[in-house]
């Protein structure tokens, strides 16, 4: 009797850490069902994975952030006026009227944030349109200080109506190809209310 409930529990723990499928490399294939809507300050929505949750301290700017930590996904959506960013950086003497807005805050975005990053990959950007909103989509492997793995980031620059946006979206490299997808679908969704 007691080995049968000894095999009834190893069979049972096996299956559920392989229905979680944790650390599987397979692309995710989420549907439209496996997302909910969420926005932040009345001023944009976008829908996230129904398995990750509110999270507090992913980027002390950001006035959206979620996370899974089983799953290693992560997302923090920073928010800035617009005018402000372009007048300052127009006295600052560091704005390029050649490019558009969303590229403008991409340099200044990007040159901040892989300060002291180990870039292992390109981080090519690439123009993109978001529901309409002009974007700039930048997708990169690096190594941060302190950090004892590579992490893949896709990183989107989006011009608003009033406001730019950085949506940044990450996690272990080794998940790159797991979560890509679910990540593009994220950011394809991003409106502003």
């Amino acid at each position: 009797m007691k080995k049968i409930i000894a095999l009834s529990t190893v069979i049972s723990l096996f299956l559920l850490f392989t229905s979680c499928n944790f650390g599987g490399k397979g692309a995710e294939d989420l549907d439209t069902s496996d997302f909910r809507v969420e926005s932040a300050l009345q001023m944009y929505q976008i829908s996230i994975p129904k398995y990750m949750k509110k999270a507090e301290d992913l980027n002390a700017d950001a006035s959206m952030q979620f996370q899974n930590i089983f799953k290693e996904t992560y997302l923090a959506i920073i928010d800035e006026d617009k005018t402000d960013f372009v007048d300052v950086f127009k006295e600052l003497g560091q704005y390029d009227d050649g490019q558009s807005i969303a590229g403008n805050y991409r340099n200044v975005q990007m040159d901040y944030f892989t300060e002291g990053m180990n870039m292992l990959s390109d981080a090519t950007p690439k123009k993109v349109t978001i529901n309409g909103l002009d974007a700039e989509q930048v997708a990169f492997t690096a190594r941060v200080p302190e950090v004892d793995y590579d992490i893949y980031y896709i990183i989107t620059f989006i011009e608003g109506r009033e406001n730019v946006y950085m949506v940044m979206e990450w996690t272990l490299a080794e998940y790159e190809e797991k979560y890509k997808t679910t990540f593009l679908q994220m950011i394809d969704t991003f409106t502003e209310i």
